[in-house]
């Protein structure tokens, strides 16, 4: 029972942190690729958002990434749940013991929590910011002031997305010590 737990801790655990990396280092390179590349997107006809189409392109693309990441973040920390809980009902740590699966707890709530903040607040903001940005491409006082918020919202995600890599990368740490102490040997 204990490897099977193991097993699904451990793919749980490194699918999230995988896909978080991945996100952390794909995003500011396809971000920084569209941008470069000057282009004009034909569905956005305006002047005021010149030099602003491969960026928003480039969202486009990283929002789409997002969706399907959430979707597996959400799988994987549902997977690590039932995983954690397994370990505690197996190995039942008391004492000194009990120190490393508190931390990993806790840190596996933190990239929960932000997650969820993430997947529920931080992007619907960003995309109704978004939008409007778009719909008002023509009218800078409307347009102006949701891309300003556009920018904020970005470096928040951006600055979210490296604290759930952070907290990840700590239950790594913290996970590696995980050993079945109490197993029964039976001589042969």
């Amino acid at each position: 029972m204990f490897d099977l737990i193991q097993i699904i801790y451990w793919l749980a655990l490194s699918t999230w942190f995988g896909g978080v990396l991945f996100v952390a280092i794909a995003a500011p390179l396809i971000m920084r690729a569209t941008r470069d590349s000057h282009l004009v997107l034909t569905n956005v006809l305006s002047v005021n958002l010149e030099g602003q189409h491969g960026t928003l392109l480039g969202g486009a693309i990283v929002g789409r990434i997002m969706s399907v990441v959430h979707r597996v973040e959400l799988a994987c920390a549902a997977a690590l749940l039932v995983a954690t809980i397994g370990q505690w009902i197996v190995l039942r740590p008391g004492g000194a013991l009990l120190m490393p699966p508190i931390a990993r707890a806790g840190l596996y709530l933190g990239a929960v929590a932000l997650l969820v903040y993430e997947w529920r607040v931080a992007w619907p903001r960003m995309w109704r910011n978004r939008q409007e940005y778009v719909d008002h491409a023509d009218e800078p006082d409307v347009a102006n002031p949701a891309l300003d918020r556009l920018n904020v919202d970005q470096s928040e995600t951006a600055m979210v997305l490296a604290f759930r890599v952070a907290l990840l990368l700590g239950m790594i740490l913290f996970s590696a010590g995980i050993r079945q102490t109490n197993t029964i040997l039976i001589p042969a």
